[in-house]
């Protein structure tokens, strides 16, 4: 620790020597001492706490500033650099003055503050990272009326923006564009299929310049489906509903069966939105941890096996009872067979999405769901190779198949042995060269498995690419930067889906209902009562069921591709989308309530069997799973220190720790003493997401700003409040007015290495002056002494 120059850290006149009156007095006036302290730090919290509520904090201290320094002010022993114009104000002089320039400026603000308060919450606000200011120019800060009119005509012109774009205006359109051509609705979308030629457009006049040129149809595609569901999911969020129901509903928009028809076909955009796909199954490769599914034993290993065969079997006998009873599947000798294997896979897609942002893939549940999805997707590989030949099915070619995927995983697994920890070494200094070359790891083995003797499709190739990677340390930097990749395809995949959709009609939709019930009552045979059997426990088996309570996008493709072959017609195709549109939309809203309906399940259950109500905790049990809620951003020497500590004082609690750093030299010395070390910039809420799963209770950061590279201990706590808004989170100030700041944004406790180095050297010095006090100092000498050399040696030392 640094040293302290005890002089400039008590009041003038050097050390200060209190007269003894006796030991009873003595330890009188020490309470009164302590109780004094305590309603002083409890009287200045309050004060921060109104500074916040009245967002006067910076102009205050702006303004409080300008007064000179004191010679009795504390000298903080961090500040290295020293800088003459900076000015250190004592806490005790930020107290009436500040308050009575806030009621002094208070009136100027009152009405539009009280508009803002009565819209939305401060502690929204704050959560959201927008400043007061920035809310009461909105129409966040406006009366209910002029909010009305404000939201109405934004929302009418971006109607008009795409109803213009779809159909001529007539006269106003005349009027717009006098002397000029005007081009067609249809021009720039190519033709049906979407790959049309660019519309050259003829030269403009003097009187009306336009700028750019002409716009290919593939961008005016992707500008027409955003601009859509952003619209649509923005109305859906309102109302609390899944954003993919809002995508879906973007893409009937702006879609050829009964929308807009500003973009003609899904194939428009399906090439393109199909990397969604890509990035999506690479993402669940990186978090997806085989031993750890491994572990599982059994339980995931049958059921994965199992699953499909048992539910596809099942649907595809009453499907045939069904058709053969007269209500209409499709034409073709295989619609009843095709529906029952497309009900048999559940939604990667959006399952794994929900999953995500609920914090649950490494939950027992989550890690349940995946290892069934991987299983369904290779059952669906199965049949893809199959279903060319389904009169006559190609063993050979089956084998073969299988025997490419076995290649390359070898081929993936060998080179994260031998050649990506080399790679990813030089490269860990650079966070946009580590992206780009996790990108290229996934498509490289794209392109391997494209090859044309290997045959393999690039989404299964994506999902081993990122298996491969996942046992590095990197994996949660990887998931939080592709994160916003994926998400921009995501939305194009689903507003694909969503042109997919035919006009409604009864005959559809009624059959479309009846499949989904099947599914739902099924699914709890093919899941639950094979996780039940095999020893996982009902709440398990409970949670997996709800969650993949839907069919798969997948099926789509697999009923499409049935269509080439003349297996089914367009009937069995409308009927597979609507089902796929009512269980996405329902699953949605299940998943995201999966423990309460267990729950409810669960009572309903034991009230029919008589038994009292389960005592439930909410996790699930059974499994051994990781159970770290102390979460340290950053480690440095104060963090180095207190692993230290806990390693000879508690040992226990190092279990508890998990450490999120760029630092990768101290990963080893960290698993050695059991705590978890997760690479990734603590400075991305995504990276926080998927380095730490779950809720932390504590959450640390302990580097001083003068030691962090950009970022700051302030943007910290803002990251980790959007994040974690429940937890404790303490971090580290330089100053008082930091720690003021610090205080006044949320943080639950603020340290500050200036004042633990006073209070130690007050608990070596409060009893100097006496006899007794000479000999204990020299005690508390030697203990302390002993106490920090026998830490040292257990310092996990960082590289800084």
């Amino acid at each position: 620790m640094e040293s302290v120059c005890l002089g400039k850290c008590l009041p003038s006149g050097g050390v200060s020597r209190r007269k003894s009156y006796g030991a009873a007095a003595d330890a009188e006036i020490s309470r009164l001492e302590e109780e004094l302290r305590t309603v002083k730090e409890a009287n200045e919290e309050l004060k921060a706490l109104l500074e916040g509520h009245r967002d006067r904090a910076h102009s205050a201290l702006s303004a409080s500033t300008t007064a000179g320094t004191r010679e009795d002010d504390c000298v903080d022993p961090s500040q290295v650099k020293f800088n003459p114009r900076a000015t250190v104000v004592p806490m005790d002089d930020l107290g009436e003055d500040m308050l009575a320039e806030e009621r002094d400026d208070e009136p100027l603000h009152s009405q539009s503050s009280k508009r803002l308060r009565a819209n939305v919450s401060f502690s929204d606000i704050v959560k959201s990272g927008m400043s007061d200011t920035v809310a009461k120019a909105s129409v966040l800060g406006k009366s209910r009326p002029v909010q009305v009119v404000i939201y109405s005509i934004a929302f009418l012109f971006v109607v008009f923006v795409l109803v213009a774009s779809s159909y001529s205006l007539g006269a106003l359109s005349d009027t717009l564009h006098a002397g000029e051509d005007i081009p067609q609705a249809d021009a720039g979308h190519g033709d049906d299929t979407g790959h049309g030629d660019v519309v050259d457009h003829a030269e403009p006049s003097a009187g009306h310049r336009r700028l750019g040129g002409g716009v290919s149809p593939l961008l005016q595609n992707i500008a027409f489906c955003l601009t859509s569901c952003g619209l649509i999911a923005f109305i859906v969020g309102i109302f609390k509903q899944p954003l993919i129901l809002g995508y879906l509903l973007g893409g009937v928009l702006v879609g050829p069966n009964f929308g807009l028809d500003l973009v003609h076909g899904h194939e428009s955009v399906a090439e393109i939105s199909n990397l969604g796909l890509v990035f999506l199954l690479f993402m669940i490769g990186l978090e997806l941890d085989v031993k750890e599914i491994l572990k599982m034993g059994r339980v995931v290993l049958l059921t994965g096996l199992l699953q499909f065969p048992i539910c596809a079997g099942v649907q595809i006998l009453i499907f045939s009872a069904v058709h053969a009873a007269g209500l209409s599947l499709g034409a073709g000798p295989y619609a009843a067979m095709y529906v029952g294997i497309a009900c048999g896979i559940s939604s990667t897609m959006i399952v794994v999405k929900l999953l995500s942002e609920r914090g649950e893939t490494e939950r027992p549940n989550g890690r349940l769901t995946i290892g069934i999805l991987i299983f369904q997707d290779i059952w669906a590989m199965v049949f893809l190779a199959i279903q060319p030949n389904l009169d006559n099915p190609d063993i050979v070619g089956l084998c073969k198949t299988f025997g490419m995927i076995a290649v390359l995983v070898v081929l993936a697994l060998s080179y994260a042995k031998f050649v990506m920890p080399a790679i990813l070494f030089y490269a860990s200094k650079s966070v946009e060269l580590m992206l780009v070359l996790s990108l290229a790891w996934c498509f490289f083995m794209g392109c391997t498995a494209h090859l044309p003797w290997i045959g393999i499709g690039m989404e299964l190739a994506a999902l081993i690419a990122g298996v491969a990677l996942a046992t590095f340390p990197y994996s949660a930097e990887f998931n939080g930067k592709i994160k916003y990749i994926r998400d921009f395809f995501i939305t194009l995949f689903f507003a694909a889906l969503g042109m997919q959709i035919p006009v409604p009609s009864f005959q559809p939709i009624a059959t479309a209902v009846l499949v989904a019930v099947v599914v739902l009552l099924f699914r709890w045979l093919g899941i639950f009562g094979l996780v039940f059997l095999l020893g996982g426990g009902p709440r398990l088996g409970a949670l997996a069921t709800i969650n993949l309570s839907q069919i798969s996008e997948f099926a789509l493709v697999i009923c499409s591709l049935g269509m080439s072959y003349g297996h089914i017609d367009t009937e069995t195709l409308t009927v597979i989308i609507w089902t796929f549109m009512i269980l996405a939309i329902l699953s949605s809203n299940m998943i995201g309530h999966n423990h309460a309906i267990y729950r409810a399940m669960a009572r309903v259950v034991n009230k029919m069997r008589g038994k009292p109500p389960a005592v439930d905790d909410g996790d699930d049990h059974g499994h051994d799973e990781d159970r770290r809620d102390i979460l340290l951003l950053g480690f440095h020497r104060i963090a180095s220190m207190l692993v230290a500590e806990f390693e000879h004082n508690n040992p226990t609690i190092l279990e508890k720790l998990q450490v999120v750093d760029v630092n990768e030299s101290i990963k080893e010395p960290l698993k050695r003493r059991k705590v978890k070390f997760s690479y990734g910039d603590f400075s991305s809420p995504d990276v926080l997401e998927h380095a730490f799963h779950g809720e932390p209770k504590i959450v640390l950061s302990t580097t001083p700003d003068s030691m962090l590279q950009g970022i700051t201990n302030a943007q910290i706590l803002k990251v980790a409040k959007s994040v974690w808004p429940d937890a404790k989170i303490v971090v580290t100030a330089d100053n008082p007015q930091q720690a003021s700041m610090l205080y006044e944004n949320g943080a639950d406790y603020v340290l500050r290495s200036a004042k633990l180095c006073a209070e130690r050297l007050f608990t070596l010095l409060d009893k100097f002056d006496s006899d007794e006090g000479a000999s204990e100092l020299t005690q508390n000498f030697q203990k302390f002494k002993k106490k920090d050399k026998d830490r040292r040696a257990s310092f996990v030392m960082a590289k800084i």
